[in-house]
């Protein structure tokens, strides 16, 4: 009778050790979705927002004035 509760046993730890890596396994899942979700709704980050907008703010200073040709066409390039 020893016998049977000890394999029993054993195989009640493979169950646990089963069951914990497929729960890491979902969570882990779950995880990569959400980031996936969250590129493929804003795919170019918080960048696509500022470059234009530092694009405009220098295009605006050179129609001021206030900066050269040569400097607004350095700028853009960095921007670029």
């Amino acid at each position: 009778m020893m016998m049977g509760a000890g394999y029993g046993s054993s195989l009640g730890w493979l169950g646990m050790g089963l069951g914990m890596i497929m729960h890491l396994a979902f969570a882990v899942g779950t995880i990569l979705a959400v980031i996936w979700l969250f590129k493929a709704v804003f795919p170019g980050g918080t960048r696509t927002w500022e470059q234009p907008a530092a694009l405009e703010l220098v295009k605006e200073r050179y129609a001021k004035g206030e900066i050269t040709a040569e400097e607004y066409r350095r700028i853009k390039q960095d921007l670029e």
